[in-house]
């Protein structure tokens, strides 16, 4: 076993200058830096993004939700959100009226819009919303009306407003078809309620879902103009995000029928595969790197096999078997796996460690919200990444290690000048 590891680690030197590394075992190695690096930088991008998605999606929604079935109101929703804030796990818990309005301006221009009526207190504690309004540094919803005695306020997203060309301070009009009976509409047509709202403030979360489609206004604003009572569903804030699942499931086993239970994995499940499934395809595609640095190691050791045939020769005359051959080639594999890999990851992590602190990577906030490339580095993806790395290497070495070990010490001597 020793003489194994002296013969590769001899081999792998350079002859001019003693402890360094040759040179084509150095561009060897640096092939296994390059793809390694790749890999841990595109995949912690890739984590970064997924989590700005998430954190934006989730964060405006709610990791958990409870509803009726058929869109019936839950009458008692103060007393059940209460008794479900109690829960263990849970952090916040709030009251949510939601219904699909039309929106209309001044000048008459309209559009269907998602209303959800909520309580500001509450509402923050199950919500990032506060955190994405567009005017205002305290952070904090308000509905009054502005002027006094005027017209209650509604939020709008941002991308809302610019469609219907309204701003700070402008009246709008939510227009509902509530509580008119099929007999009412065939007699006088449709009359539709409508109530006037001025905009007090933008939001902009960056998720184009929530900006040109989402109208907020006051919990009773919303019971009033929708004739509901209580609330359409309560929104759970969890203080562990990835405990969501368990939650529901304890919940719709708890509360039974009428009551539904969904949570943020169900909201979003096409997107967030498709983050996934990207994720993979990059790990795929950039491994490749790795692959063509096996490629190259390959060829180095059997073109070192062929510089060495006397040495082998000379070796197996020595008493040296054919399996000790082997290793001596497997190890020159793993040994240059190791370093590459060791390397990689930590320039890897170097630059995304930097990327992360200084923000050198800028990209158009105008367009990703975000005003540089995100970064998110997990232990599993380097785990992950050095051992496909290692496994890579190990095995270009197989295929010359094996023709090593059929030297036979005759054939191998012959060639000694």
């Amino acid at each position: 076993m020793g003489y194994e590891l002296f013969v590769s680690r001899r081999y792998l030197q350079s002859k001019q200058r003693p402890g360094f590394l040759s040179v084509i075992a150095f561009i060897a190695t640096g092939g296994v830096v390059l793809g390694v690096a790749a890999l841990i930088i595109m995949l912690s991008v890739t984590n970064g993004f997924t989590g700005e998605v998430r954190a934006r999606l989730i964060g405006m929604n709610a990791h958990v939700s409870v509803w009726r079935y058929h869109g019936d109101p839950i009458a008692a929703a103060d007393t059940l959100a209460g008794r479900l804030a109690r829960r263990p796990g849970v952090a916040a818990t709030a009251p949510i009226v939601e219904s699909k309005l039309v929106l209309a301006n001044a000048e008459d221009d309209m559009d269907g819009v998602v209303v959800w009526g909520v309580d500001p207190g509450s509402f923050a504690g199950v919500s990032d919303l506060p955190a994405h309004l567009y005017y205002g540094d305290d952070g904090e919803m308000h509905f009054q009306p502005r002027p006094e005695g005027g017209p209650p306020g509604i939020i709008l997203g941002r991308s809302l407003a610019n469609r219907l060309r309204v701003g700070l301070g402008d009246v709008v009009f939510l227009l509902s078809l509530r509580e008119q009976s099929l007999e009412d509409v065939m007699i006088g047509g449709l009359t539709p309620k409508v109530r006037s709202f001025v905009v007090n403030n933008l939001f902009e979360s960056g998720m184009y879902h929530y900006d040109d489609n989402y109208a907020f206004i006051s919990l009773a604003e919303a019971r009033e103009i929708l004739g509901v009572e209580g609330a359409t569903n309560i929104h759970l804030r969890l203080d562990d995000l990835d405990a969501a699942i368990g939650v529901r499931e304890e919940l719709a086993e708890q509360l039974g029928y009428p009551y539904r239970v969904s949570d943020w994995t169900q909201q979003f499940p096409e997107l967030f595969h498709w983050m996934e499934l990207e994720k993979w395809v990059i790990f795929i595609a950039l491994s490749l790197i790795i692959v063509v640095a096996a490629f190259n190691i390959t060829s180095i050791l059997t073109m070192s096999i062929l510089i060495k045939t006397p040495e082998i020769g000379i070796l197996r005359a020595m008493g040296a078997r054919a399996r000790g051959i082997g290793r001596v080639f497997l190890y020159q594999g793993l040994f240059i796996g190791l370093v590459g890999t060791f390397l990689g990851c930590l320039i890897g992590l170097g630059v995304c460690l930097v990327q992360d602190r200084f923000r050198i990577v800028s990209i158009p906030s105008d367009i990703y919200i975000i005003s540089s490339l995100p970064v998110d580095m997990q232990p599993l993806d380097f785990v992950l990444v050095s051992a496909v790395s290692i496994t890579i290497c190990l095995l270009a070495a197989v295929l010359p290690a094996r023709k090593a070990a059929s030297l036979q010490p005759v054939e191998a001597i012959r060639y000694i000048v």
